[in-house]
C-alpha cells in the first residue's frame, strides 16, 4: 500500500471522526465539556475521553430530529392546577410541619404559637430583599406535545413585583385557563438557593405530586447521597410514582452567598490565600408521572408490607423537580435551553440528573484545585530562603501543621462523598433498567418504534453517564495523590521542626553549662569572703582590745584564711575531693566504738562462728547448723552436736528401725511355717523352727 493511499485513508477516518463528534454536540449541548469549566484534568483523563468518544458507535449516539416521529413523544396533558395567596397562607397555618419542615420555614414564624411573622409573605419591592430571595434563582420549563422546552417568562420589562413574587407567579399555575394556548405534556421546575417563602410556595404547589415532606428531610439531614428509585410497593400512592436523587457534598461558599441557616458551614465567609470557605450542600433531583391506568404487579417479598405494587408507564405526563441549596455560582443553568426534544419525563430526569452530577464534578474540582494551592508553595519557592524556612519549620501558632491536617481530612471527606454518589448511582441504574426490562422501573411492555427509539436514547445517556463516573473516579485518584503529598509534607515539617528543637535543646544545654560556671565562680568568690568577713567580725567586737598594733589581727588573718583557702582549693579539684572522702571514711572507721561478741556460757574471749562442714551427711550437718553445744567423739575429733539430746533421738530411732527388721523377720519366718506343715515336709520345717530361735537369740 502506498503513502497515498494511507494519506487518503487517515483523511477518511479524521472526517468521519469529526463527523461524529459534531452529531453527539449536536445531539445533547451539555455532553461536551462546559466552556466555563476548567481544565483540571491531566492528559491521561483527555486521552480516555478522547478515545470513548472516538470509538463509541455512530448508531448508539445518534439522535437527530429528522429520524423521530411526533407519535414517539408524550401527548396526555399534565393535570391542571392553579393557587393563590390565600392558599398560601392556609397551607402554611394549617399543615402539620415535621422537624425539618419548621427548621426550614422557621424565619416566616414567630416563637410564640407558630404565627407568621409578615401578612404580605413576599417581599413587596423589587430589589435587595430581606429575607435574600433576590439571590434565589427559579426555571421553568414547560415541555409541549412536541417535545420541546419552553422557558416561562416570570415578567416582562416594566416590573414592579420582587424576584420571591415573580417566582411564586411562574409555580402557582399548571396548564390553567389563563396559561399559553399549548398545553403542557411535561414540566420541569429548578429551583435554587430558594428563600423560606419559596420554599412553603413549592411545597404547596408540588405536594400533591410529591412527597415534600420526604423531600426537606433528605435536604436538611447530614447523611451521605441516596438513590429512592424503588418505590413501586410503598403505601403512600405519591411515592409509588415518584423516582428521586439526593446529593450531599461540599462546596466553596461563593461571594455574596450564605448558606441556608440548617446549613453546616464555615463561620469565616472570606477567601483568603490561607483559607478555604467550605458548607455542606444538599440537592434533589425528583421525577414524577402521572399515570392514570398503572400496572399492578405482585410483592414477592416474605416480609413484604403490601401485597401488590403499581408501575407507572413512562409515556404518560411528568414533572421534573429540581432543588438545590448549593451557596455558590457553579450551578449549569443552560441545561434545558438546546434544541433538544424530550421523549418522555424519564429522559428528561436523566439529563436533569446528569447535570447535577457534572455540577458536583465542577465542585469538587474546584475544592482540588484551591487545596493544591493552599499547600502548593509559589514558584519562587526555590529562591526564596525565608519561605522555605517558613515551610519547613513551624511557627507558634502551628500554621502549616493545622493547614495539612485540614486539607487531608478534607480532601478524604471528599472522597468519601464522591464515593457515595458513584455508588449511589450504580446501585440504582442496573442493566435491566437501561434495557428496559426491569419490572419496577420504566419497564417496556411491548416491542415499537417508539420504544426502540427511546432505547437508543437510554445507550447514549449510560455513556455519558459512565463517563461522568469515570472522571468522579479519575478525581478520587487525583485526590488521594494529593493527600500522599500532603502526608508527605507534613512529615517533612515534623522532620524539620524536630531537628529545630534538638538545636535548641543543644543551645538550651550549653547556656545551663555556662551558667553553672558562673555560679561555680561567683561562690568561690563568697569563700574568698567568707573567712575575711569572720576575722572582721570577731576584731569588731566591743570587747576587744582597742590597741593599735596591727600584727595580731594580720596573725589571725593568716592563721584562718590560709588554711581555709587550701582547703577550698583542694576541694575544688576531683582528686582532692576523693582523697579527702578516703581518709574521712577511714578516720571515722578507727573512730567508731568495735563491736565486743558476747561470752559464751562457760567460756571466755570473742565470738567465733562455727564453721560448716559441707562434706558432712544430711544428719551431721543439721546437727551443725543447730548450733548445739554438746560434743562427740568421732574419728579422734572434738565436734559439737546440734541439740543435747540429739543422741538419744539418733540411738531411739535406730533401735526403733532395728525392731522393725526384727518383726518383719520373724512374719516371714511364720508364713514358710506354716506352708511346709501343709505340704508334710519336717525338714524345712525344723530348719524353720532353727532360724527363728536364731532370730530370737540374735
Amino acid at each position: 500500500m502506498s503513502v497515498e493511499e494511507l494519506r487518503k485513508q487517515l483523511d477518511t477516518l479524521q472526517k468521519s471522526h469529526d463527523a461524529l463528534l459534531k452529531s453527539i454536540e449536536i445531539s445533547n449541548g451539555s455532553f461536551g465539556p462546559s466552556i466555563n469549566t476548567p481544565n483540571l484534568r491531566r492528559e491521561t483523563t483527555h486521552q480516555d475521553r478522547h478515545i470513548d468518544t472516538a470509538f463509541a458507535d455512530s448508531s448508539t449516539l445518534s439522535d437527530d430530529s429528522e429520524d423521530e416521529d411526533d407519535d414517539y413523544f408524550v401527548s396526555a396533558q399534565l393535570p391542571a392546577q392553579s393557587y393563590d395567596h390565600e392558599h398560601l397562607r392556609e397551607h402554611l397555618k394549617k399543615h402539620t410541619w415535621d422537624e425539618h419542615g419548621r427548621e426550614i420555614l422557621s424565619a416566616l414564624f414567630t416563637t410564640d404559637r407558630w404565627r407568621l411573622k409578615d401578612p404580605h409573605l413576599f417581599p413587596m419591592r423589587p430589589g435587595i430583599a430581606q429575607d435574600r430571595s433576590h439571590y434565589s434563582h427559579y426555571q421553568v420549563y414547560e415541555i409541549g406535545p412536541d417535545g420541546r422546552a419552553n422557558m416561562m417568562e416570570m415578567s416582562g420589562n416594566e416590573n414592579t413585583m420582587s424576584r420571591a413574587a415573580e417566582i411564586w407567579n411562574a409555580i402557582k399555575d399548571i396548564n390553567s385557563d389563563n396559561c399559553q394556548a399549548q398545553k403542557a405534556v411535561g414540566r420541569i421546575t429548578i429551583a435554587r438557593e430558594p428563600s423560606p417563602i419559596l420554599f412553603g410556595a413549592l411545597h404547596l404547589t408540588m405536594n400533591r405530586t410529591f412527597d415534600m415532606d420526604e423531600l426537606f428531610k433528605h435536604l436538611v439531614q447530614i447523611e451521605s447521597s441516596s438513590a429512592h428509585m424503588h418505590r413501586a410497593f410503598s403505601p403512600d400512592p405519591r411515592r409509588q410514582k415518584t423516582f428521586f436523587f439526593n446529593f450531599e457534598y461540599y462546596t466553596i461558599i461563593g461571594e455574596d452567598c450564605k448558606p441556608m441557616q440548617w446549613q453546616l458551614a464555615d463561620r469565616d465567609k472570606v477567601t483568603t490565600d490561607a483559607h478555604i470557605p467550605l458548607t455542606r450542600c444538599s440537592a434533589t433531583v425528583a421525577l414524577a408521572l402521572y399515570d392514570d391506568n398503572p400496572r399492578r404487579i405482585r410483592n414477592k417479598g416474605r416480609r413484604a408490607k403490601t401485597k401488590y405494587g403499581w408501575v407507572q408507564n413512562i409515556w404518560s405526563p411528568w414533572q421534573v423537580l429540581v432543588v438545590e441549596c448549593f451557596p455558590d455560582w457553579r450551578a449549569s443553568t443552560d441545561t434545558f435551553e438546546s434544541e433538544h426534544r424530550y421523549l418522555n419525563g424519564p429522559e428528561a430526569f436523566l439529563h436533569a440528573l446528569l447535570t447535577e452530577y457534572r455540577d458536583a464534578r465542577k465542585r469538587y474540582d474546584a475544592i482540588y484545585l484551591a487545596i493544591t494551592k493552599l499547600i502548593t508553595p509559589p514558584l519562587d519557592f526555590i529562591f526564596d530562603a525565608e519561605m522555605r524556612d517558613q515551610r519547613l519549620f513551624e511557627d507558634k501558632m502551628f500554621t502549616w501543621t493545622r493547614r495539612y491536617f485540614w486539607s487531608h481530612q478534607t480532601l478524604g471527606n471528599v472522597n468519601d462523598s464522591i464515593k457515595a454518589m458513584v455508588d449511589a448511582f450504580e446501585d440504582a441504574f442496573t442493566d435491566d433498567i437501561w434495557d428496559g426490562t426491569s419490572k419496577t422501573i420504566w419497564p417496556l411492555f411491548e416491542e415499537s418504534p417508539r420504544n426502540d427509539h427511546w432505547k437508543r436514547r437510554l445507550r447514549a445517556l449510560r455513556l455519558q453517564f459512565e463517563r461522568e463516573m469515570k472522571e468522579l473516579r479519575q478525581l478520587m485518584r487525583e485526590n488521594n495523590e494529593r493527600r500522599v503529598e500532603i502526608a508527605s509534607l507534613q512529615n517533612q515539617l515534623f522532620s524539620g521542626t524536630s531537628i529545630q528543637e534538638s538545636r535548641k535543646s543543644v543551645e538550651l544545654s550549653d547556656i545551663t553549662v555556662q551558667q553553672g560556671r558562673n555560679i561555680k565562680l561567683l561562690t568561690l568568690v563568697n569563700m574568698i569572703f567568707v573567712p575575711l568577713t569572720f576575722v572582721t567580725s570577731v576584731y569588731g567586737m566591743t570587747n576587744m582590745s582597742t590597741d593599735s598594733k596591727f600584727w595580731p589581727f594580720g596573725v589571725t588573718l593568716a592563721t584562718v584564711c590560709v588554711p581555709f583557702f587550701l582547703l577550698i582549693g583542694f576541694l575544688n579539684t576531683d582528686s582532692g575531693y576523693r582523697l579527702w572522702m578516703e581518709k574521712t571514711r577511714a578516720l571515722w572507721h578507727w573512730m567508731r566504738p568495735k563491736l565486743k561478741n558476747k561470752k559464751r556460757e562457760g567460756e571466755g574471749g570473742e565470738f567465733e562462728p562455727a564453721r560448716v562442714n559441707r562434706t558432712l551427711s544430711t544428719e551431721e550437718g543439721m546437727q551443725m547448723r543447730l548450733g548445739g553445744q554438746q560434743q562427740r567423739v568421732t574419728g579422734g575429733e572434738n565436734q559439737r552436736l546440734s541439740h543435747p539430746n540429739i543422741k538419744s533421738i539418733v540411738e531411739a530411732s535406730r533401735a526403733a528401725k532395728k525392731n522393725e527388721d526384727l518383726a518383719r523377720t520373724i512374719s516371714i519366718g511364720r508364713v514358710q511355717s506354716e506352708e511346709n506343715e501343709e505340704t508334710g515336709v519336717e525338714k524345712s520345717a525344723a530348719t524353720s523352727k532353727d532360724t527363728v530361735i536364731d532370730v530370737q537369740d540374735a
